[in-house]
């Protein structure tokens, strides 16, 4: 069975809402705070693949690259900007190849703003499904 389910998209999200809200906690101790950030990345490294898979699947779609599948999303309103989610894919190349402590932070930056995103784009899922 697939996960690539609305089911699956909003539990990675509740799972990446939780990492920020502990990395927001832990801000003044910055030890915890850049383990809870790099909890953080990983789990926006998985978030960012189920929601276009996930798009992908339930428009019936047979795109299989992620840059493509943000433009179909965008024609397909299921989000409003392909440029604020062709910037979360870049974001997210940069922290699946290195890790610097400046990408890191630009990234959980990033993350802050995908969170919004993502959530707007799960309600738009759930009334395809």
């Amino acid at each position: 069975m697939s996960l690539l389910t609305t089911a699956e998209f909003e539990k990675a999200l509740k799972t990446l809402g939780e990492a920020l809200d502990f990395a927001n906690q832990v801000q003044s101790d910055e030890c915890k705070f850049k383990i809870a950030r790099d909890a953080c990345i990983q789990r926006f490294e998985y978030c960012i693949e189920l929601s276009w898979k996930t798009s992908m699947k339930l428009l019936g779609s047979q795109t299989k690259f992620a840059k493509p599948a943000i433009r179909e999303m965008a024609r397909s309103d299921l989000i409003e900007s392909a440029e604020i989610w062709l910037d979360f894919i870049e974001v997210r190349d940069n922290s699946s190849h290195s890790y610097d402590e400046d990408v890191a932070k630009k990234v959980f930056f990033q993350i802050q703003k995908f969170r919004g995103e993502a959530n707007h784009l799960l309600d738009r899922l759930k009334s395809l499904s």
